[in-house]
């Protein structure tokens, strides 16, 4: 069941064995980070908005328009469609959002998903000593063989023991259930700011992990603007705070 939560379609979509990647805010903000950069240097289009009377009152404004906080965008070159949020969504949602988006994907042509977010790194280090050029690991797990052969050929590290909530738990969850092929990756974050650096780890990986497509995203300018970046998200998490009922970071 979906519950509630209701799937707009702006536009009609065919991929070709599509990859539809999940982004929604987590810890340190850093699949939203991600998300928003592929989006704007693949120039891909919004194809769908997703809502709920549970979901927080707010609207995104970009370029002076408004937009609802969960949209899916679509690169129809790459087969590729992405689904993110910029506020964090109300716990007793998350099942329904995974379900409504792996129906939206498998409806649209997706055959596999990608689920993205963070875990807290341990013993954060002061932002301004590491140098730039480094960035976070990232932790894979795949829902069954399928996935796990690809992360295998990407030569991603498994995460073999933990416990991963939220959105990305739910498709994990289904993917096992339903045979879906679902891979999650979860770079080491800092919980204190929105972590640019990680969400160039995640990049890093899904420009190994999209191959053959051709994906290839630089990691310097997301580096370069790490600060910018971590500032306007960081301003828009603080403006939405007043419509969010539950605590921001469910991780801490």
């Amino acid at each position: 069941m979906s519950g509630d939560v209701r799937l707009t379609k702006l536009k009609e979509v065919a991929l070709n064995n599509g990859v539809l990647i999940e982004a929604f805010t987590g810890v340190g903000m850093v699949a939203s980070i991600a998300a928003n950069y592929m989006i704007s240097n693949l120039q891909m289009d919004q194809v769908a908005a997703m809502d709920a009377d549970d979901f927080p009152p707010v609207s995104m404004i970009y370029n002076g328009r408004p937009k609802l906080p969960c949209r899916v965008y679509c690169s129809l070159d790459l087969n590729l469609a992405i689904f993110t949020s910029e506020v964090p969504l109300p716990i007793k949602t998350h099942r329904a959002v995974a379900n409504e988006l792996i129906k939206w994907g498998a409806e649209s042509g997706c055959t596999s998903f990608i689920a993205m977010d963070a875990i807290p790194r341990e013993g954060e280090e002061d932002e301004e000593n590491r140098p730039a050029d480094v960035i976070p690991a990232v932790w894979a797990i795949g829902s069954g063989d399928r996935s796990r052969k690809k992360m295998k050929e990407a030569e991603l590290e498994t995460l073999q023991v933990g416990m991963i909530t939220g959105v990305s738990a739910i498709m994990l969850n289904q993917g096992r259930m339903q045979n879906l092929d679902v891979i999650g990756l979860y770079a080491d974050a800092r919980t204190d700011i929105p972590d640019a650096a990680a969400a160039a780890s995640l990049i890093a990986v899904l420009n190994k992990l999209l191959r053959p497509r051709p994906f290839s995203l630089s990691l310097k300018p997301l580096l370069d603007e790490a600060r910018d970046i971590q500032g306007q998200l960081e301003k828009i998490r603080k403006q939405a705070e007043p419509a969010i009922k539950e605590p921001y970071n469910i991780y801490s």
